[in-house]
């Protein structure tokens, strides 16, 4: 009751062209340039990035990650659903270090990965976990971002039968994605997909934006 008030008293506007009711209208998702380049070797089975990390999709992601706009991860969510297949045993969110969570209030990945999980009528899994914290990988070279997060994640809950899709939002070098696969793997789910909403289309080895 409290939202809809709010929705009749500042609604949305979405925040490429302005269009009333829409965080991001389909017109402007329709325009956002797709991701077509290279995909990073990251250890699964296949890799969907979803669009290239500029425009309307960055500053989405901007406002979800950042500004607390927890709405965006159900649009975003909405474009990954629409990108990877159905057959999955569960969906997982590549979790963000706890430092950055309790900055925040919330993990956007898990908001991803459970507007995923609820679309596609599958089991949202929360078993992956981050064993230590990580420096942020801004402003880190390819070496040093692989080196900052080894052996990171952990695996702390049942084992799924079947292949399972991991989520994030943003894959710069794919260092952090790949010690998450490892750990999944370790716990015997040898069946790893990983979705994710966008990658920067030049050089994402000197993104200036953070995985995590």
């Amino acid at each position: 009751m409290f939202e809809r008030l709010l929705q009749w008293i500042y609604p949305d506007l979405c925040i490429g062209c302005g269009k009333l009711g829409h965080l991001v209208c389909a017109a402007c998702l329709a325009r956002a340039p797709r991701y077509s380049d290279p995909l990073p070797d990251v250890g699964a089975q296949h890799v969907y990035v979803c669009f290239v990390y500029t425009a309307v999709i960055r500053q989405a992601l901007l406002l979800l990650k950042y500004c607390g706009k927890r709405r965006y991860a159900r649009v975003l969510a909405t474009t990954l659903v629409d990108t990877v297949p159905r057959a999955y045993a569960g969906v997982v969110a590549l979790p963000a270090a706890e430092s950055r969570i309790a900055h925040r209030g919330y993990d956007q990945a898990v908001l991803l990965a459970q507007s995923v999980a609820d679309d596609l009528q599958l089991p949202y899994c929360p078993g992956l976990v981050r064993t230590r914290d990580t420096t942020a990988q801004a402003h880190l070279s390819r070496q040093q971002r692989a080196h900052n997060v080894a052996a990171a994640f952990g695996w702390r809950g049942p084992s799924l039968s079947g292949r399972v899709l991991l989520i994030d939002d943003i894959c710069t070098t794919g260092a952090t994605v790949r010690e998450a696969i490892l750990a999944i793997k370790a716990a015997g789910m040898l069946e790893v997909d990983v979705a994710v909403v966008a990658r920067g289309k030049t050089n994402p080895s000197r993104s200036n934006e953070r995985e995590g």
